[in-house]
């Protein structure tokens, strides 16, 4: 299991929202399709929903899809599109839902008519990018919910795609996003990970600054890759490499850019409590919290429990908001490892300060063994030692 693991890991970590952006990429470069040199209504079509759906006014874009499906009945972006749009709005996708099934529905569609592309011809750019996106959408899926056979399956078809991807990066820029993913996760997993180095060497080499550098050249040149090279320059650069200051404009942008997303809000929150900006991550938090998903609402009041901690040193507001996140986690099966570290340190800095030295070391102890980024494991080792 720890093998398929790291094959997904490494390989696959490409978000519903970042893969999303694969949509249409090649067809510019078909003449055949000519969807972004010909047929501008449609591709204008297509950027709209695409941003209806980054910024969460998902009635907005189910009204353009139907448009898009007149023009485009048998492409596989339509499938792709809705599929985006299922799981952004049914975030996260649990196995046995209706909205589960649909998803993976659109995504076996996808795949269908990017093979027959394939079939005509090997090297279909549209095939594959679309066979790229269902792979990986589907890899995803699978590892979310614990089904990692097939979830190594995809991830293994998804990657013969993105090999093909390299060559292509000096002719469409938006190629230069999946590329970079690649080469900075190809050596930033497996150095937190170190089990993964007896395996790594069967794939392709990396480089961690070459990813970012790529990431960079899609955040400045990609259309419709952007949004998502920006999104994960914020997150290696605050999670991966520690950088909060630099990780900043990025996330600064996207929650100007798509206010109503809470996953932007989410992490920019993170970003400024880690820069110590409490007054001005407060109103994100508070939108967290009152969010109607329980996600969010279990991550805003972790980060509720830190700005109380930190700015004001209320223990007791933050424990009580500590463990109703704790709660709402349990009670909904979404505990997240990442926020779950964030939650036990900030639990066990509050034991320590109310003199409960046992009972704050177990927390540091279950802060270290959730952590999965370099900051958190850092701080709660320091507790420890």
């Amino acid at each position: 299991m720890k093998y398929i693991s790291a094959i997904y890991k490494l390989h696959l970590r490409l978000s519903l929202a970042a893969i999303s952006f694969l949509l249409l990429l090649s067809a510019g470069s078909r003449a055949q399709t000519g969807l972004l040199t010909d047929d501008k209504t449609s591709s204008g079509l297509i950027l709209q929903t695409m941003d209806s759906i980054y910024n969460l006014n998902f009635p907005a874009a189910r009204k353009i899809i139907p448009e898009i499906e007149k023009r485009l009945p048998e492409h596989p972006g339509l499938f792709l599109l809705k599929a985006f749009l299922t799981g952004q709005e049914h975030v996260p996708l649990k196995n046995g839902t209706k909205a589960y099934g649909e998803f993976e529905e659109f995504l076996q569609r996808t795949l269908e008519i990017s093979e027959k592309l394939l079939d005509k011809n090997k090297n279909d750019v549209e095939g594959i990018f679309f066979s790229l996106a269902a792979h990986g959408y589907l890899a995803q899926l699978y590892a979310d919910n614990n089904k990692n056979l097939k979830a190594a399956g995809q991830a293994k078809d998804a990657y013969d795609f993105i090999k093909a991807g390299f060559d292509l990066t000096g002719s469409f820029p938006d190629f230069y996003f999946p590329c970079g993913l690649y080469n900075y996760y190809r050596v930033a997993y497996p150095e937190l990970h170190p089990y993964y180095k007896t395996v790594v060497w069967l794939f392709r080499e990396g480089d961690k600054k070459s990813g970012i550098e790529m990431l960079k050249k899609g955040a400045a040149k990609g259309l419709f890759t952007k949004t998502e090279s920006l999104s994960y320059l914020g997150h290696i650069f605050l999670r991966y490499e520690n950088k909060p200051l630099e990780s900043l404009p990025y996330n600064e942008k996207l929650v100007r850019s798509y206010p109503r997303n809470l996953t932007f809000s989410l992490i920019y929150v993170e970003n400024l409590l880690k820069l110590k900006k409490c007054y001005q991550a407060r109103p994100y938090i508070d939108r967290l919290r009152k969010s109607d998903k329980a996600y969010f609402q279990y991550a805003g009041k972790i980060f509720y429990g830190c700005y109380l901690l930190t700015a004001l040193s209320d223990l007791h507001g933050a424990l009580n908001a500590y463990h109703r996140a704790e709660k709402i986690a349990d009670r909904e099966n979404i505990h997240n490892p990442h926020f779950d570290s964030i939650l036990y340190l900030g639990l066990g800095r509050i034991n320590k300060k109310m003199g409960n030295a046992n009972t704050a070391k177990s927390f540091f102890e279950k802060a270290l063994e959730s952590a999965v980024f370099p900051a958190q494991k850092m701080e709660a080792k320091a507790f420890l030692e």
